[in-house]
C-alpha cells in the first residue's frame, strides 16, 4: 500500500499559533506528523504501541522546545521534527538493547503482607495525585484506564479527532508520572533520616 501525503509548508505564523497552544494548530500538527512519522516508524519497530510511543513522546519534545526557545526558521519545522523523532527512536534502540537479568527464584503465588501493605500505599498515592491533577486530566485519565470508554465518544465528549486524542492522553500520563514522581521522592526525603 502506497501513502500519499500533501507535503505542507510551515511559517512564522504557524509556529506561532503552535507556540501559543492554538488547539486548531496543534490538532493540524499531529494529524500531518503523525501520519508522516508512524510511516517512517512502520519500519523501524515492531509494535504499534511502541510507534504511538515515539510519535507522542516526538510531538512533546517538539511543542516543549519551541515553546521554551522558538525555531530560528520556521520553513525548517518538518527537518526539526524528524531530528527530534530520530532522538527519540535512538533512545528506543538503546533501552531495547539493555539485556533483563532473568529472574532466578521462582515468584511466590501468596502475597507477602508487605507486599499487600506496599500495594495499598502505592493505591492511596496514585488516588492523591490524581485528586490534585487539573480536572481535564483527571477526567480524560479516568474515562480511558478506569472507565475504559469508548474512544470515539471521548473524542465526542473533548470535541477531538481520534489523532489529537492520543496527544491528550499522552499528555494527561505525562502530567501524573511527573506529579507521582514529584510525590514518591517528597516521601522519600522525608523517611530519609537526617545524619
Amino acid at each position: 500500500m502506497t501513502f500519499i501525503v500533501q507535503r505542507q509548508s510551515f511559517d512564522a505564523g504557524y509556529v506561532e499559533r503552535l507556540i501559543n497552544f492554538d488547539a486548531e494548530t496543534e490538532r493540524d500538527f499531529a494529524a500531518y506528523f503523525g501520519e508522516l512519522l508512524a510511516i517512517k516508524l512502520r519500519s523501524r519497530l515492531r509494535f504499534p504501541e511502541l510507534i504511538q510511543d515515539v510519535v507522542q513522546e516526538t510531538f512533546l519534545r517538539v511543542l516543549k522546545s519551541l515553546r521554551e526557545s522558538g525555531i530560528e526558521t520556521p520553513g525548517a519545522l518538518g527537518s526539526f521534527v524528524n531530528s527530534v523523532c530520530n532522538n527519540v527512536l535512538f533512545e528506543v534502540y538503546r533501552s531495547q538493547s539493555r539485556a533483563v537479568e532473568p529472574l532466578t527464584e521462582k515468584i511466590s503465588e501468596e502475597k507477602s503482607v508487605d507486599s499487600t501493605l506496599l500495594d495499598e500505599e502505592m493505591r492511596r498515592n496514585v488516588r492523591q495525585v490524581l485528586s490534585e491533577l487539573p480536572e481535564k486530566d483527571r477526567k480524560i485519565l479516568r474515562w480511558v484506564f478506569f472507565e475504559e470508554r469508548d474512544k470515539g465518544e471521548i473524542c465526542r465528549l473533548l470535541n477531538v479527532d481520534r489523532e489529537y486524542l492520543r496527544v491528550v492522553v499522552h499528555r494527561a500520563k505525562q502530567h501524573f508520572r511527573t506529579e507521582y514522581l514529584r510525590s514518591a521522592a517528597t516521601k522519600s526525603n522525608r523517611a530519609t533520616p537526617m545524619g
